[in-house]
């Protein structure tokens, strides 16, 4: 597996490990411990795309117990499907450590270097105008504190991934006829394209939206999008907790050769309505894929499903 190290200064490095061979040479070398880190992505846990979620490149971020930027480590891809066991090289001296991973960093996902863990970010990348017309890469991300390197002891730990970025499958049903040969657009409109090193959405960003065009084919409408997180509290010790920082995407669903706005909502409450409908609670750290049907009638009045509950939003306050 190819892999791209950044290390200390040369000089420090050798003293490091003059001690650690010093530390550990007693009798015997078979005295001498090791730290072993593996990343994890244990699909079981979400409900994912189907053939998504690829992991082209893991970025492993290691900090101090000041919370100082000590080492970093790029990995090449990850087949986890295959049952791949994806380890990370630890050369670090001994102490305590918290090691940070994200996923897929290239041309879309850039981080804001910084010497401190407070004060580092990940990007989205912006493209012009604000508009993307394809589909952004997966994001995952994992964090795993108080590892510890010890050169007299063997320690072992697994850090887990998590995805950030979700499957919103579109569908437009019994619009009146006259207009098959029209364009139609999809839009949803957010602003979290950056996040802390906590996972957290920095808020007050740049609105930016995905676009997809479509025209009718067996009478229907279709698109597919992929977006970043839908809550701003994705932090791995939010996972299981009440769902509180909810996104406000907005879906607009529009005639884009006469410009009529057909349709236009909050994306999270249309989703959060329609579980809510059918008396369920919908969790998004566990289900990655939502398929949202738009169905009208002569009126121009709609009925929305979103993986198979339906509600008439007539009526209802999203």
């Amino acid at each position: 597996m190819k892999t791209t190290q950044y290390t200390i200064p040369r000089k420090i490095y050798l003293l490091l490990v003059i001690l650690l061979l010093t530390a550990c040479i007693k009798d015997d070398m078979d005295e001498c411990g090791t730290t072993r880190v593996w990343v994890k992505f244990d699909t079981s846990m979400y409900t994912l795309p189907a053939g998504e979620h690829h992991i082209e490149s893991v970025h492993v971020y290691m900090f101090n117990e000041e919370e100082q930027l000590v080492h970093q480590w790029q990995g090449s891809s990850y087949n986890y499907a295959a049952g791949e066991q994806y380890e990370v090289p630890v050369d670090l001296p001994p102490g305590t450590y918290r090691f940070i991973a994200w996923t897929n960093q290239g041309e879309a996902y850039k981080t804001k270097q910084a010497p401190r863990l407070s004060d580092i970010q990940l990007y989205l990348e912006e493209m012009k105008q604000g508009i993307y017309t394809e589909d952004i890469p997966d994001l995952h991300y994992g964090t795993l504190e108080k590892i510890t390197v010890d050169p007299t002891q063997d320690h072992e730990y697994t850090l887990y991934l998590i995805p950030n970025t979700y499957r919103i499958n579109l569908t437009v049903t019994s619009l009146p006829e006259g207009n098959d040969e029209d364009e139609y657009l999809f839009s949803i409109t957010d602003n979290n394209t950056r996040y802390n090193f906590n996972n957290r959405v920095i808020e007050n960003q740049q609105p930016y939206s995905h676009q997809r065009t479509s025209k009718f084919e067996e009478d229907k409408l279709n698109a597919s999008i992929r977006t970043l997180t839908l809550h701003g509290n994705h932090a791995i010790e939010n996972i299981g907790k009440e769902d509180t920082g909810d996104r406000s995407p907005t879906l607009l669903f529009k005639n884009n050769t006469d410009g009529t706005e057909l349709f236009t909502e909050d994306m999270v409450k249309i989703i959060r309505t329609a579980y809510a409908t059918a008396g369920r609670q919908v969790d998004f750290d566990e289900t990655y894929e939502f398929n949202i049907i738009l169905s009208f009638d002569a009126n121009m009045n709609v009925t929305i499903s979103v993986n198979g509950w339906t509600y008439n939003p007539n009526g209802i306050e999203l």
